[in-house]
């Protein structure tokens, strides 16, 4: 398929690093910023992305369209793109590249379809494709899915899962399930350590018995409250996909829980742009305390 000119929907971190490689690649790509946050909006500029001013020239002007946006906003935002394209009377492929399960994937395309578009299932893998220099892995399924296979190598990597609708959608949550589960229970188990006064001889422990461990809490704990609103919904959505297959869903409903504990913490008033990087996993585990307490201290 020709694909000239992309809609992303919407322009965050992923979005507008995506938007960037695409123009660098010779595509146009387009948006709609009508109350969208400023940061979206400064990072929508930075990637040099037009702004349309409504959906419904999103829908006439693109040949794909991409949804990329907290997972809990992604049926919703089919919803109201499905209807613009009504109104425009314009059918672009429309790919949902979010973190959600296989059963909202489904209705998401329901919805999709139901308007006389084509839909595509993307599960984005690893960081956005400006960081991850051209390696960023959008696995796809459905009947058709040579729209986005027509930028593999062109700033992402393309990987086909097959014909149905939610393949890749599961391949995202177990993936994740992991990666973002694990994120959530190191922050637990450090939380725990600090509000019983145990953090010292346990960071020993892990020093002297599991350096690597240490060194994954140190990078990420502090790091976890910028996409912890975020990642909460996506735990939700993971936990789904486990109950869907006849395992605990318990895991994730855990880990939701502690990543709305981080979006409570004063780190998460921070973004990736503005994160105080020289912030020590110490100083983030106050943070977490105080939010676990819900007074403003630490210890």
């Amino acid at each position: 398929m020709n694909v000239q000119t992309i809609g992303i929907l919407m322009p965050g971190d992923m979005g507008h690093g995506c938007g960037r490689v695409f123009r660098d690649n010779g595509r146009r790509v387009v948006t709609c910023l009508g109350g969208r946050s400023l940061r979206t909006q400064g990072l929508s500029a930075a990637a040099d992305i037009e702004d349309l001013a409504s959906l419904e020239d999103v829908a006439r002007e693109s040949d794909l369209v991409m949804s990329i946006l907290p997972p809990e906003a992604a049926l919703g935002q089919a919803e109201r793109f499905g209807a613009a394209m009504m109104a425009a009377n314009a059918r672009p492929v429309y790919a949902d590249c979010n973190a959600v399960a296989p059963d909202t994937e489904r209705r998401i395309g329901a919805v999709i379809e139901a308007a006389g578009a084509q839909f595509i299932d993307a599960g984005i893998i690893g960081r956005n494709p400006v960081r991850e220099k051209g390696g960023t892995r959008f696995y796809v399924s459905g009947p058709d899915v040579s729209a986005i296979e027509a930028l593999d190598g062109q700033g992402i990597i393309v990987r086909r899962l097959g014909a149905e609708i939610g393949r890749a959608s599961a391949l995202k949550m177990i993936y994740a399930s992991a990666t973002k589960g694990t994120f959530s229970l190191h922050a637990a188990t450090l939380t725990v350590a600090h509000a019983m006064g145990m953090t010292e001889p346990y960071l020993q422990e892990l020093k002297e018995s599991r350096p690597a461990v240490l060194e994954a809490m140190e990078r990420m704990v502090p790091r976890i409250p910028l996409d912890a609103a975020r990642w909460a919904g996506e735990m939700r959505e993971i936990a789904a996909t486990f109950e869907a297959a006849g395992v605990t869903r318990a895991f994730h409903d855990g880990a939701a829980a502690m990543m709305e504990l981080a979006a409570q913490t004063t780190i998460a008033n921070e973004s990736r742009e503005t994160v105080d990087e020289s912030r020590t996993l110490l100083e983030a585990l106050d943070a977490y305390v105080a939010a676990l307490r819900g007074d403003g201290t630490s210890r």
